[in-house]
């Protein structure tokens, strides 16, 4: 039996206002937990590097549960399966290759750029606040730096546990990120009067209002990714990469740990 398919139009569709609330009200979101609860956090004496992935994780998780909710009930609407409004669509091997040929030419741009967030940081005077993890500033070079410098009066050798809840969080940027912004979020602005992948590769990378400092990094690939899935109606690539390169964070970070 022939598993019917998900065809973008037949959802509902966004008007600008909604596409703007829908991206703008997870960034507000983001932006208190970042700049008000994480620096009270720091003030009350809980490292940076516990105290971000512990806020992140919290934001997240309704943003995992949320969208996997609406696209159930859109799926019984539509009358296709869950995995097809999911946009969990097979790919053929040609596909496989030129989607995730594109997606690696994103990161090599995002890495090339690291440089150049310093400069833009420098430039726009917007600062990586200290209350924010080593990791997430682009001045810093993990691998060269001394350890004990990365987390200020917190020793980080032998911390194993920060790996488990390190791996939580990257796991939940993911499912975030592949499940609300693009699977749920890019079908519905087909009827939009700009190309719908270029809307949503700028409001993504935007919508990193709370670290801005990284934008050059990444906006490249907002847009990558954004155009993979849009093309292939699918986010499994994206999906791929994206837990590839947060695992290489999750085994730099255990390697940090071992010392």
């Amino acid at each position: 039996m022939i598993e019917p398919e998900f065809h973008w139009k037949d959802a509902k569709q966004f008007s600008w206002l909604q596409v703007f609330l829908a991206f703008a009200i997870p960034s507000a979101v983001g932006f208190f937990g970042f700049h008000y609860v994480l620096p009270e956090l720091h003030e009350g004496g809980m490292p940076a590097i516990v105290a971000w992935p512990l806020v992140a994780s919290i934001m997240l998780l309704p943003l995992t549960i949320v969208p996997v909710l609406m696209m159930k009930r859109e799926a019984t609407d539509l009358n296709i399966s869950l995995k097809a409004r999911m946009c969990l669509k097979s790919l053929s091997g040609k596909e496989w290759l030129i989607a995730l040929g594109i997606l690696i030419i994103g990161l090599i741009a995002a890495a090339g750029l690291g440089s150049l967030s310093a400069v833009w940081s420098e430039f726009s005077g917007l600062k990586v606040p200290e209350y924010f993890p080593f990791f997430l500033n682009p001045a810093i070079d993990p691998m060269t730096a001394d350890p004990a410098a990365l987390t200020p009066g917190f020793v980080l050798k032998g911390a194993f546990w920060l790996v488990g809840l390190m791996l939580i969080t990257l796991f939940l940027n993911i499912l975030v990120e592949e499940l609300y912004f693009r699977a749920w979020l890019l079908p519905k602005m087909q009827n939009l009067s700009v190309t719908p992948w270029l809307v949503n590769g700028l409001a993504f990378a935007f919508y990193h209002i709370f670290q801005l400092w990284l934008l050059p990094q990444i906006l490249p690939l907002s847009l990558l990714m954004a155009f993979v899935v849009y093309k292939t109606k699918s986010i499994w690539p994206v999906f791929i990469i994206h837990l590839l390169t947060n695992s290489l964070t999750g085994v730099a970070m255990f390697m940090l740990i071992m010392g």
